[in-house]
């Protein structure tokens, strides 16, 4: 029971994981095709992350724009991770959109709150996210077949043996 268990977790973490990450891809790829509007840069800084292991820094556009009647504002500059570990390298990119400046941007026809600067890119972590939630569910799926194919053999074994109490025929020779 307990191994049925685990294959169950794992196919639904495994499924979550490929689901997010194949749908970061997703709108990586899809919002290059995606239609463009002006905007404008409402703030452009550098945020620190830090861990107990290392300091990054991810760079931060907050920007508005109108589609329809509609006015909408966004901070997503591309559906991949930009962090970094080098300071000056995430401040040149911030450098690139002063506030006020006018910007070009991509949005979700569908959903024309979910846009993007530099849209087409996906990160590494996106494939191997998608990857091993792929390979988790493959590995749950192998394993409750495994499960399965054990039981039915088992069964199988207590149908095809006699019952308990009685002797096994015995061959006779004439």
């Amino acid at each position: 029971m307990k191994r049925i268990l685990l294959g169950w977790v794992m196919l639904v973490a495994g499924g979550a994981f490929a689901l997010g990450g194949g749908r970061m891809l997703y709108r990586a790829k899809a919002s290059e095709h995606w239609p463009v509007v002006k905007g404008s840069v409402l703030s452009s800084s550098v945020e620190t992350l830090r861990s107990k292991r290392s300091v990054s820094f991810r760079p931060h556009v907050r920007y508005s724009y109108t589609v329809g009647a509609e006015h909408y504002t966004a901070e997503t500059i591309a559906f991949a991770a930009m962090d970094t570990g080098n300071l000056a390298e995430a401040n040149a990119y911030v450098r690139r959109f002063p506030v006020g400046a006018p910007v070009e941007l991509h949005y979700s026809p569908a959903d024309p709150s979910i846009a993007c600067i530099e849209c087409g890119l996906a990160g590494l972590a996106d494939y191997v996210v998608t990857a091993a939630g792929a390979a988790m569910m493959l590995f749950a799926v192998s394993g409750l077949l495994d499960v399965l194919r054990g039981d039915l053999r088992a069964r199988w074994r207590q149908r095809a043996s006699p019952p308990s109490g009685t002797a096994p025929p015995q061959a006779t020779r004439g």
